[in-house]
């Protein structure tokens, strides 16, 4: 199987002294951005720096004036991390007054109001569909209506989680910009942030829908699905996908991959890139353009050092001794 041809990445950078530049380019990376009344008590700054990961993103957003904005409802989940600066979020009659590293959410279908001043915030945006069918997947709710019920994490240990997990993805992102254009990679980090936001914040989605029983996978169905992870194992596949290709559940797969092959369907996708990255380095010339992190990435590996590690555990030497023959 050859390996997958990474697209080129978009990225989107600005830096203005013009609130109407600023604003233009809000609107553009986010479309349901309303841009409100502003004080600008002294000369502006804005910058932005925007990474889409397929239909998620992250954004680094630098604004030094005071400014009332909206956010229309839309399909889209918002979570803003400020580092510094003030930030009020307005949700009906909720509001609440953001410190810095306290991240919020902007929950989708619904309008919010922020209220910033000399603000640095990081954000990450998702859509609502993914979040759903991670809900789903890992859950086995059988139909879901995705509420959040809150706009802070349940537990400051729970926020501490979720901004180590950002600033994981971004500093992979940060390290080598071209990871945003591998499927593989972009798949994995927008299924890390989804249930990383799931077991942050408050939702009443769990609690209001029941669960259905795990299905008992036949061995038949597991070699379906082995079939069908082996035969894409170039292509992004959620669970969903690959449960509703061999004919179950998706929760019900899981288990039953737990319990005949003591791994899940993850698990057991990742066994299968590692090898075709195994057979990838053993065929590369060492002189030629392929390295070990891009080897890696072309398969679904975003941090170098941790593949190394998982490589290693594999087949009881390091990757660069296989690509050197």
């Amino acid at each position: 199987m050859s390996s997958p041809a990474p697209a080129m990445p978009t990225r989107g950078e600005v830096a203005t002294t013009d609130p109407v530049v600023a604003h233009e380019w809000l609107q553009a990376v986010y479309s349901d951005y309303q841009p409100g009344e502003s004080n600008n008590r002294g000369e502006f700054s804005f910058r932005g720096v925007h990474t889409p990961l397929g239909r998620s993103s992250v954004s680094r957003l630098r604004y030094s004036m005071g400014a009332d904005n909206n956010v229309a409802p839309s399909d889209v989940l918002l979570i803003l991390e400020p580092s510094d600066g003030v930030m009020k979020v307005s949700l009906g009659r909720d509001e609440e007054v953001v410190t810095p590293g306290t991240p919020v959410l902007f929950p989708p279908h619904e309008s919010v109001s922020a209220l910033w001043a000399d603000t640095d915030a990081g954000c990450v945006c998702l859509q609502a569909a993914d979040v759903e069918r991670v809900a789903v997947e890992t859950t086995g709710i059988e139909s879901i209506a995705l509420r959040f019920t809150g706009l802070r994490p349940m537990s400051p240990g729970l926020g501490r989680h979720w901004n180590d997990a950002v600033r994981y993805l971004v500093g992979a992102v940060l390290r080598d910009p071209d990871l945003s254009a591998y499927p593989l990679i972009v798949g994995q980090l927008t299924q890390l942030l989804a249930a990383a936001a799931l077991d942050t914040f408050p939702s009443t989605a769990l609690a209001s829908h029941p669960r259905i029983p795990a299905d008992h996978a036949t061995p038949a169905v597991i070699r379906r699905a082995m079939d069908v992870i082996d035969a894409n194992a170039d292509r992004e596949l959620t669970l969903s996908d690959v449960a509703t290709a061999s004919g179950t559940g998706a929760r019900g797969l899981r288990g039953a991959f737990l319990r005949h092959q003591d791994t899940t369907p993850t698990g057991y996708a990742r066994r299968v890139r590692m090898e075709h990255a195994h057979r990838e380095l053993r065929a590369a010339d060492p002189a030629g353009r392929d390295t070990v992190p891009s080897v890696a990435a072309r398969w679904g590996f975003a941090d170098p050092g941790r593949f190394a590690t998982a490589y290693r555990e594999s087949y009881n030497r390091m990757p660069d001794e296989t690509l050197r023959g």
